[in-house]
């Protein structure tokens, strides 16, 4: 298995040697280029990308600043390059300014800024970290998500607990406060959590029972809670409309805020800002509410995974074919139709990939703000 990028590369975060745009996806290649490595896991950051080998190991390329790729320097590199974490990883996720691993054992690793201590580690560390660091996490951790400058981590019990900056309420403890250390979601003491995302500033977390909690800022209706949240929501709220849900991705941009779902029928819910399409609903238009995107609109397929860009989005099918949808300038769709476009390209229904379904069947997909990525069986 290997992995697929496009879309904005002038940092080298599409690993393949190169740091421009590429409007078609291109495979990533490794630093050293004699090894033969099986990508089983891909993830975008800002103007980064990680990937994680079968056996365990983590790879970055892309942008260096605040040690974001977790090498222990802080230039950029357009290949892929080896992250020193002590275990083998199991979990893993790309944040804005910073990134986590989990591993086999359960254990937390972060690198990357430490500004305020967002990385929950000791004080002992400085701003910016020399490579990936423990953070203490009680109990075992079995997923991470990595937001702007805020982590949130479950546990095998079904704890969450979140840290960083406290903006819009992201950290789920009602209030605004940033949070050094990680700190347990009292709201939340009751249920069981099995999975959650981080965005830019709004989160979203999903229980043993399919429920979905979401909190942060909802201003653009992406908490999906109706017209009375369109507001900071500081504690994790149902949403009332939703369940039977198995993943969510809340959107990495600042603004036009926007969130996806798919249910365990391998159906897509959207809501949130409309902008240039990226709700995949066929036109603009905003929702406060979860709407379902018709199967229509993925060829009948069953969708297995979705991801939220900052104006663009991506799912992967059972079938193995990865869509895209909303604002395709840099690349970022995959789509032929992006290069020399006259004005600004976009698709406000999901599309197919054809050079990847060319590839091979898709594993999984995921987006940043400019870039995308896919992993190919």
């Amino acid at each position: 298995m290997t992995a697929f990028a496009w879309g904005l590369g002038k940092s080298g975060q599409l690993g393949n040697g190169k740091q421009e745009k590429c409007i078609l996806p291109q495979e990533m290649i490794w630093k050293c280029g004699n090894k033969k490595h099986k990508i089983v896991e891909v993830e975008c950051g800002a103007l980064y990308t990680c990937v994680l080998t079968s056996k365990g190991e983590l790879y970055s390329t892309g942008c260096g600043k605040y040690g974001r790729l977790g090498t222990g320097q802080e230039n950029d590199v357009a290949t892929l390059t080896r992250v020193p974490v002590d275990g083998i990883v199991v979990k893993f996720s790309c944040g804005i300014w910073h990134g986590c691993a989990v591993t086999d054992k359960g254990k937390l690793w972060g690198w990357g800024n430490n500004k305020k201590q967002i990385l929950g580690a000791p004080t002992q560390y400085s701003t910016l970290t020399s490579g990936p660091i423990p953070i203490d996490i009680p109990g075992k951790v079995i997923g991470v998500s990595c937001g702007n400058n805020f982590t949130l981590v479950w546990t095998e019990n079904g704890s969450l607990y979140s840290w960083g900056s406290g903006r819009h309420g992201v950290l789920g403890h009602g209030d605004f406060r940033d949070k050094i250390t990680p700190t347990k979601v009292e709201e939340l003491k009751d249920i069981k959590v099995v999975s959650g995302n981080a965005g830019f500033a709004h989160c979203g977390v999903v229980t043993d029972c399919g429920d979905v909690y979401m909190f942060g800022k909802g201003f653009d209706g992406e908490l999906g809670l109706g017209s009375n949240f369109l507001k900071d929501v500081a504690v994790p709220t149902k949403v009332p409309s939703l369940g039977g849900i198995k993943e969510l991705s809340c959107n990495v941009g600042e603004n036009h805020g926007h969130t996806l779902a798919i249910s365990l029928q391998g159906d897509v819910y959207t809501w949130g800002d409309g902008y240039k399409g990226k709700l995949g609903t066929g036109n603009q238009d905003s929702y406060n509410t979860p709407q379902k995107i018709p199967r229509d609109n993925f060829s009948g397929d069953e969708i297995m995974h979705v991801s939220a860009g900052g104006i663009h989005s991506a799912a992967v099918s059972k079938e193995g074919r990865v869509f895209t949808w909303g604002c395709g300038s840099d690349g970022r769709l995959g789509h032929p139709e992006a290069e020399g476009h006259r004005y600004l390209f976009r698709s406000d229904i999901p599309r197919v990939v054809d050079i990847i379904q060319d590839k091979g069947k898709a594993l999984g997909v995921t987006c940043s703000y400019y870039h995308t990525a896919c992993v190919i069986e």
